[in-house]
């Protein structure tokens, strides 16, 4: 585990760790004269029984090593992945489940954009591959604004085969292509779904692509680059919550 994967930095990614995870928690960093919001940290940590260190703004940059962190910076285990068997069986249990399968999202600030947008659309879950795609580090988990600990995330060897295992359990996949795609606004959503985006250079690769079920395409005004993919995966999940409720 990398420096920056053992660290959740800011105000809202710690509050969301002790409300939902404080066990892993192994020391809590907080800046010395904090904000009023910084000392509340500081005071829930120690109701937990959590370790606090009050330390100098130098040390805290130091320790965040290039990560915002809004006076705190916490200490953690490493992040507890789901089993996909598992994150499956909670989902067929949600009425209109929607997970989400990224391949080959690199950049942490992308995922962790992602997460955050999943959480606020009420999508179930994320299938992550361990390989070509960013891991869950700082800089995922401040980009995510506390999202993190709300979202199940399954971390899967070869994703084409996590796919196979989604349509054995009823998930129709949907994979997004930057064109020849059938027109987002025209689809008329499954009740099971998983959304499938790939990276933004490269797309979706060809046997992850092969192993969708259908291809959407956002229509983009003429001469307009591709969206990032963050923004692409809002765009994507909210028309499916609005057309659903249309249906």
């Amino acid at each position: 585990m990398g420096r920056d994967e053992g660290l959740v930095c800011g105000i809202n990614a710690v509050g969301e760790l002790l409300r939902r995870q404080p066990e892993r928690i192994q020391v809590l960093n907080l800046l010395e004269n904090g904000s009023r919001r910084v000392k509340e940290l500081g005071e829930r940590a120690h109701k937990a029984k959590i370790t606090v260190k009050m330390v100098p703004a130098t040390a805290l940059d130091r320790l965040a090593d290039g990560v915002r962190h809004q006076g705190v910076a916490a200490k953690v285990t490493p992040f507890i992945f789901t089993p996909l068997a598992t994150l499956l069986e909670t989902a067929l249990q949600t009425a209109a489940p929607v997970l989400i399968a990224l391949d080959g999202v690199t950049d942490p600030r992308n995922l962790g954009a992602i997460i955050r947008t999943a959480a606020a659309a009420g999508v179930v879950g994320l299938l992550l591959p361990e390989r070509r795609s960013a891991a869950i580090t700082a800089t995922v988990a401040k980009t995510a604004a506390g999202a993190l600990e709300s979202l199940a995330i399954s971390r899967v060897v070869n994703l084409a085969d996590a796919l196979r295992c989604c349509q054995d359990r009823g998930f129709w996949v949907y994979g997004a292509a930057a064109t020849g795609g059938e027109d987002l606004y025209s689809v008329k959503w499954p009740e099971a779904v998983v959304l499938v985006l790939g990276s933004e250079d490269k797309g979706l690769r060809p046997l992850v692509e092969k192993h969708c079920d259908h291809l959407i395409t956002i229509p983009l005004a003429v001469a307009s680059e591709s969206l990032n993919v963050s923004i692409a995966s809002a765009i994507t999940l909210f028309e499916i919550n609005r057309s659903r409720r249309c249906q």
